[in-house]
């Protein structure tokens, strides 16, 4: 990867020209292996990632009891989001879902960033972003079937990754759920069953998106389009602030 042209992470790519060449120093090419680790809960965050390729489950976890996923982090964002903050130790943990690649800056550097207003105000938009897909998972987790939160869950996922299928098993969908396995192959079958996917071991993929989108009765969208709003509908830049009084 080079940044020659674009960075393959929106969040990223939505910044001025000339602030992205000022970070391009403290940004690192690398690999995000699935399963591994990019934050741990109650530990300090070293860096931040910004994936071009892959997904980021950002997990909740409590004592003695298994974890949750609480939001997710593609091509269209970041991890480390404390440091925005100012904070530098994590609540949760951050673990590669979807094997990929991506840049990384230490957490130094991203508090350097920070200083600089365009950086910070798109740092800051990317919170409330991330904030609204956290406040619509509770949402669905209260109030949605579990086909529904499984098809909302599988979009986001969709919405992250390159083409229509990804590896995905059914123990790590029950896990990031925060369901039992078999209500995870029940609730797949159905969506089969309209369709709107074709699941094989290991294996999703997405065969009629609209119809699965229309399927979830509201519960998937809101946060994707407070995105677009904030921080801009794909492929568009944001104009850099005018000079602060």
């Amino acid at each position: 990867m080079t940044l020659d042209t674009s960075t393959g992470n929106r969040l990223l790519d939505g910044l001025p020209k000339a602030v992205l060449t000022e970070l391009r120093p403290c940004l690192d090419a690398v690999e995000l292996p699935l399963r591994s680790r990019l934050e741990c809960h109650g530990q300090n965050v070293t860096h931040t990632y910004f994936p071009t390729a892959g997904i980021a489950s950002v997990v909740a976890s409590g004592h003695k009891l298994p974890g949750s996923e609480a939001g997710m982090a593609g091509h269209e964002g970041m991890t480390g989001t404390s440091l925005i903050l100012g904070d530098d130790r994590s609540m949760h943990d951050v673990v590669v879902q979807v094997g990929g690649q991506g840049w990384r800056m230490e957490a130094g550097a991203f508090r350097a960033a920070m200083e600089i207003p365009d950086f910070r105000r798109r740092m800051l938009r990317y919170l409330q972003a991330h904030m609204a897909q956290m406040y619509a998972t509770i949402l669905a987790c209260n109030h949605a079937k579990l086909e529904t939160r499984l098809a909302r869950w599988l979009l986001m996922c969709h919405d992250r990754v390159q083409g229509d299928a990804f590896e995905l098993t059914h123990e790590y969908m029950a896990l990031m759920l925060g369901v039992r396995r078999a209500g995870v192959t029940v609730a797949l079958h159905e969506i089969e069953g309209r369709g709107y996917i074709r699941s094989t071991r290991g294996l999703v993929e997405i065969r009629d998106r609209e119809a699965m989108e229309m399927s979830t009765d509201g519960f998937y969208g809101a946060p994707e389009l407070e995105y677009d709003r904030l921080l801009g509908a794909k492929g568009c830049t944001e104009q850099p602030l005018r000079a602060e009084v």
